[in-house]
């Protein structure tokens, strides 16, 4: 089914854009969608083939790895695990350590979300000042304070990292950034440690499932509405950091309860 010509969305480099939820800050500006698929590997290559023509690879792509790059992000949690838990106080605000390749740029950052509407923001650190940023003395010039004053406030600590691979795309349609990522092979690991080390050799915590999702800012583009068609997409409700807990973690938490 086809409802856009490939004119309604902006082929360009991609080297200038950021992920939608990053266009507007936290507390000010419209938040962007955020809608999550959980797709088998035939329709997440499909997709692949539709956003490939409307839209360009993020610029970590390498394509020595299918165009895919790794990810691993720290996730953090209150000692009662009141972020899983979605209590009143925390419900809806992740505070996260992200790192794009097995070297590459590492940020703090702040993820709310309201349904399916989200706002991030985020700070770049460099790897080896993570845990003195957080508890000790941060780098000179460091414009992350407000991570580490959430964080203590919050009274959260690490609980573990999530690694995967990812395939992005991002462009200009009707006027906005849009984005679109593919998520596969989820591992994670525990840790209490301020630190994003590679998860390493764990079980993949969703067989044969690519989570992929759709981030744009005011409404669905028509680029998205012809993937949804055409591929008869339906949204789910898929949380990695909730998956690792639920699935690993879950002695823990039931213990904290």
């Amino acid at each position: 089914m086809r409802l856009v010509s490939e004119s309604c969305a902006k082929l360009m480099d991609p080297g200038g854009l950021e992920s939608p939820s990053l266009f507007a800050d936290v507390g000010d500006g419209p938040a962007a969608f955020e809608m999550k698929f959980l797709l088998d590997e035939p329709q997440a290559l499909a997709l692949q083939g539709h956003a490939s023509r409307y839209l360009k690879l993020d610029r970590f792509a390498d394509s020595a790895r299918g165009n895919s790059y790794p990810i691993t992000s720290l996730y953090t949690d209150t000692p009662k695990f009141d972020v899983f838990r979605r209590m009143p106080a925390v419900a809806g605000c992740k505070y996260r350590v992200r790192r794009y390749g097995d070297g590459g740029p590492m940020f703090v950052e702040q993820k709310i979300k309201n349904g399916d509407r989200v706002r991030k923001r985020r700070s770049p650190l460099d790897a080896k000042y993570l845990a003195a940023a957080i508890g000790g003395e941060p780098p000179h010039g460091w414009d992350g304070h407000w991570f580490r004053h959430g964080v203590a406030e919050r009274k959260l600590r690490p609980v573990c990292r999530i690694a995967y691979d990812r395939v992005a795309y991002l462009g200009i349609a009707e006027g906005h950034t849009v984005r679109i990522t593919l998520d596969r092979n989820v591992r994670g690991a525990a840790t209490d440690a301020w630190e994003v080390n590679p998860v390493g050799d764990q079980p993949v915590l969703l067989h044969g499932q690519v989570i992929c999702e759709f981030k744009f800012r005011i409404a669905m583009p028509a680029i998205f509405k012809e993937m949804v068609a055409d591929l008869g997409l339906a949204p789910s409700a898929v949380s990695k950091y909730r998956r690792y807990m639920q699935t690993v973690h879950a002695s823990e938490v039931e213990a904290d309860a």
